[in-house]
C-alpha cells in the first residue's frame, strides 16, 4: 500500500491522541470481555418494557381485534418509525464505503448493529397484515381491479410481497453484520485466548479472504439500498396512503424513502455521541466524525423540504374535491399541531443549527440536530399513520373503496394501552441494539485499524496538518 500525501483537511488542531492499533485492540478486548454495569441496566430497562409493551399489544388484540384499525393508528406509526430510523441506520455506512470516507471508521459497526432491531420490526409488522385488505377491487399500486377490467393480476397483494421484502431486507442486514464482524470476532477471540465459535473458524486474513468479504460487503450493501427503498416505499402506500380514500401522491413513497435516509443518519448520530459519552470512547471519536456527518445532514433536511413540497404544491394548487379533505386529515385539521411540529423538527431546526459553520464544527450541534430530526420523524409517523388508520372505525361512513374522502375524522388522542406500545416498542429496538453490542464489538477494529495506519499528523511551520494514504 502506497501512502500519498494529501491536502490538510481540517482547519481545527484536534487530530486526538496518538493511538497505536496494539492499544486499540487492547481497549475493545477489555470493553467485550465484561459487560458494564451501565449496560446491563440498559438491558435489563429497555427489556422490561418491551415485555409491557407486548402485553399492551395482546390487551389491544384481545380487547379491540382486527376488525377495524383505528384503534391500531399508534402501532403502525411506531412500526413506521423503527422501519424508517433503525432501517435506515445500516445503509449508512454502505453509503460512506462506497464513497470511501475516511471518518466513516467509528460509524461502521454502530452503523451496522441496527440491523438487528429488523428483527424485532418484522416481528411487530406481522399483526399489521390482519388490518390490510387484499388489493382487489381497490386503488393501490397492484393490478387487482376486478371490475375495472385489469388484464394483469398480481397475487397475494400487497401482504405477500411487503412481508417477503421486509424479510429480505432483515437478512440483508443480518448478513451485512456478520460479515463485516467476522475477523473482529476472529482477532476478539484470539486476543481472549477463547475458542473461534461458527463465524470466525476458518478466517486466517490472507489477501484472498479480505478481497471476499470487501466484495461481499459491496454486493450485500447493494441489495440492503434497494430493499430498504422499495420495503419503504411499498410499506408508505398499502399501509399508510392506500387506506385513505382519495389520496393520491406520486412523490409520497420517494419522500419517505428520504426520511428513512435523514432518520437513519440521524440514528446513528446520536448514537455516536451516546457511545463516546458513556462508553469510554473519546479518544476514538473526534468531533471531524460530527462535522462531516453534519454536512450530509444538512442536505438530507434540504432534500426533504424539496421532496415534501413537490407532493403538497399538487394538493395545494390542484385542489380538487377528493384533495382538500386529504389534506384537512393530513396537514390542516385534527393534525395540524403534528403536522407543524415536524416541519419544524425535522427542516426548520436542523437547517437554522447546521447552516452555520460554527454550529456544525461541534459535537453538540450535529447531536442537536439529529435529536430533533428523530423526534420530528416520530411525530410525522403518528401524523401520517395515526390519520390514515382513523378512517376505519366503527359505524364509519367511510369505506376504503370510496373514490374520496367524505369525512375528515375527528383526532384519535393516544389512550393508555397505545402509551405503553409506543414506549415498549421503541424500548425493544434499544434492547435489541443493546444486545447486538454484547455479541459484536460496537467497533469496527479492521476499519479503525486501518484507520490508524493510514493517518499521522506532522508539523508543517506554527501548526500541524493531518496526513491520510489513500489505500484504494
Amino acid at each position: 500500500m502506497q501512502r500519498q500525501k494529501t491536502a490538510p483537511m481540517h482547519d481545527h488542531k484536534d487530530f486526538g491522541p496518538d493511538i497505536t492499533i496494539a492499544e486499540f485492540q487492547k481497549k475493545m478486548v477489555e470493553k467485550h470481555t465484561t459487560m458494564s454495569a451501565g449496560h446491563l441496566k440498559l438491558m435489563a430497562i429497555s427489556g422490561f418494557l418491551l415485555l409491557i409493551g407486548i402485553i399492551a399489544i395482546v390487551i389491544r388484540a384481545t380487547t379491540d381485534g382486527f376488525e377495524y384499525r383505528a384503534p391500531w393508528g399508534y402501532y403502525a406509526a411506531t412500526v413506521a418509525f423503527l422501519l424508517t430510523a433503525a432501517g435506515g441506520a445500516p445503509l449508512i455506512i454502505v453509503a460512506l464505503r462506497l464513497t470511501h470516507a475516511h471518518w466513516r471508521r467509528p460509524f461502521a459497526r454502530i452503523s451496522e448493529l441496527y440491523a438487528a432491531v429488523g428483527i424485532l420490526t418484522l416481528g411487530l409488522f406481522i399483526p399489521l397484515l390482519l388490518l390490510v385488505p387484499t388489493a382487489n377491487n381497490r386503488f393501490t399500486l397492484w393490478f387487482q381491479a376486478d371490475n375495472g377490467g385489469s388484464s394483469i393480476r398480481i397475487p397475494w397483494a400487497p401482504h405477500f410481497w411487503i412481508t417477503l421484502l421486509i424479510s429480505m431486507l432483515v437478512v440483508s442486514g443480518i448478513a451485512l453484520l456478520l460479515v463485516s464482524a467476522r475477523s473482529d470476532k476472529a482477532n476478539l477471540n484470539d486476543n481472549m485466548n477463547k475458542p473461534r465459535g461458527w463465524l470466525s473458524k476458518g478466517w486466517v486474513g490472507n489477501s484472498k479472504q479480505w478481497s471476499i468479504k470487501k466484495g461481499g460487503l459491496t454486493f450485500l450493501g447493494a441489495c440492503y439500498f434497494f430493499l430498504l427503498i422499495g420495503t419503504l416505499s411499498f410499506f408508505s402506500v398499502d399501509f399508510g396512503m392506500a387506506l385513505v380514500p382519495g389520496w393520491k401522491d406520486a412523490i409520497f413513497p420517494a419522500f419517505q424513502s428520504i426520511t428513512g435516509l435523514q432518520a437513519g443518519l440521524a440514528t446513528v448520530i446520536v448514537t455516536l455521541w451516546l457511545v463516546r459519552k458513556y462508553c469510554g470512547f473519546e479518544d476514538y471519536i473526534q468531533m471531524e466524525h460530527f462535522w462531516a456527518a453534519s454536512k450530509i445532514l444538512l442536505a438530507l433536511s434540504l432534500m426533504f423540504f424539496y421532496f415534501w413540497f413537490s407532493g403538497f404544491i399538487i394538493f395545494w394548487y390542484g385542489r380538487l374535491p377528493a384533495e382538500v379533505n386529504v389534506l384537512n386529515l393530513l396537514m390542516f385539521g385534527p393534525y395540524k399541531v403534528f403536522f407543524f411540529s415536524a416541519f419544524i423538527l425535522n427542516f426548520v431546526a436542523p437547517f437554522l443549527i447546521l447552516l452555520w459553520n460554527s454550529a456544525r464544527k461541534t459535537m453538540w450541534g450535529p447531536t442537536l440536530a439529529a435529536s430533533l430530526i428523530l423526534i420530528g420523524t416520530l411525530i410525522d409517523k403518528i401524523r401520517i399513520y395515526v390519520a390514515s388508520y382513523s378512517v376505519d372505525f366503527n359505524n364509519s361512513p367511510v369505506s376504503i373503496f370510496d373514490h374520496k374522502l367524505n369525512l375528515v375524522p375527528a383526532f384519535q388522542a393516544p389512550d393508555v394501552i397505545d402509551v405503553l406500545i409506543v414506549l415498549g416498542c421503541l424500548s425493544g429496538g434499544v434492547f435489541m441494539l443493546s444486545v447486538a453490542a454484547k455479541l459484536f464489538p460496537i467497533f469496527s477494529l479492521w476499519e479503525i485499524s486501518e484507520g490508524i495506519k493510514i493517518r499521522t499528523v506532522k508539523p508543517y511551520l506554527r501548526t500541524k496538518l493531518l496526513i491520510l494514504g489513500k489505500p484504494e
